[in-house]
């Protein structure tokens, strides 16, 4: 059996403030038929869904926490992205920086999880296409 990731959750404790930012800022679209008021369906241009989840409603054995994880947000111009977020408020926890395969900087949306925004060089952007990921 194969598995792929079909959606990320995020825990959240005000989903109306982390639509705003995933919708208006990051510009992911809303699926309203497979939302609600405490669970909203987003799909970002490309790559994995993201869910929106109200905390209050995750199962009382689950530590859904918001800032338990970090989302990874591929861009094609970090420098320009890093002064854009700066424009808008946005925390930002590093400045860019080399990872190897790319540049990145690592920011927290308003519910404080992370986020890291990164761009791939161009032989890595080279060779996932040449690999399929």
């Amino acid at each position: 059996m194969s598995y792929k990731l079909g959606l990320v959750s995020l825990f959240v404790r005000d989903v109306p403030k982390a639509q705003a930012f995933y919708v208006d800022f990051l510009g992911m679209k809303v699926l309203t038929e497979f939302s609600s008021p405490d669970f909203i369906f987003l799909l970002p241009s490309g790559g994995t869904p993201i869910a929106l989840q109200n905390v209050t409603t995750a199962p009382q054995n689950l530590t859904g926490q918001p800032a338990g994880f970090e989302l990874n947000l591929e861009v094609d111009d970090v420098d320009a992205a890093l002064q854009e977020w700066k424009a808008r408020g946005v925390e930002i926890v590093s400045e860019v920086a080399d990872m190897g395969a790319g540049r990145y900087f690592r920011a927290r949306d308003p519910e404080g999880n992370s986020l890291t925004v990164y761009q791939y060089y161009e032989q890595v952007k080279a060779m996932r296409e040449q690999l399929g990921f």
